[in-house]
């Protein structure tokens, strides 16, 4: 018997934690650096508020996006993404931020995180992961500056 797929626990999940991610580019709307420690910092305290909903997420997401939800889905992520640009765009122009493609952004603040974040839904964490955010949002925010760095250099 196949196990029945949670498409609207996992979207409505997505969608609130895209909603604070949102509210943090409006809080830091001239201070990219606190926002990019503030990410890091939401997704894994997100992780350990609700263990469960985390692993629903990390374990349903693809299949979702690949199937019943996937319409749903795209168009929250659409806008997410398009606030997400939208807010990379004011800081580069601002000076606040290097100018850094959006995967090389999602890759250098999301991409940790999820990692750590599945090691403590695994046990194999000694510590919470908000344990981690301080060294992880200080790592996240580098890595943006170092990808800037040959971007600017070649201007």
């Amino acid at each position: 018997m196949s196990e029945e797929l949670p498409v609207d626990e996992v979207v409505e999940a997505l969608e609130a934690y895209q909603r604070r991610t949102i509210d943090l580019y409006r809080e830091n709307a001239d201070d990219p650096e606190a926002c990019v420690k503030g990410l890091v910092r939401l997704h894994l305290e997100w992780t350990e508020e609700d263990p469960d909903r985390a692993r629903l997420v990390a374990r349903h997401r693809n299949a979702v996006m690949a199937g019943p939800g996937r319409e749903r889905l795209s168009a929250s992520n659409a806008a997410y993404f398009e606030q997400t640009r939208a807010w990379m765009k004011r800081q580069a122009e601002a000076g606040a931020m290097p100018r850094i493609s959006f995967n090389v952004m999602h890759a250098l603040v999301f991409a940790p995180t999820q990692e750590l974040a599945k090691h403590w839904l695994g046990g194999r964490l000694g510590k919470e992961p908000s344990a981690y955010v301080e060294p992880m949002g200080a790592a996240a925010w580098a890595g943006i500056l170092a990808a800037g760095k040959p971007l600017e250099a070649g201007s």
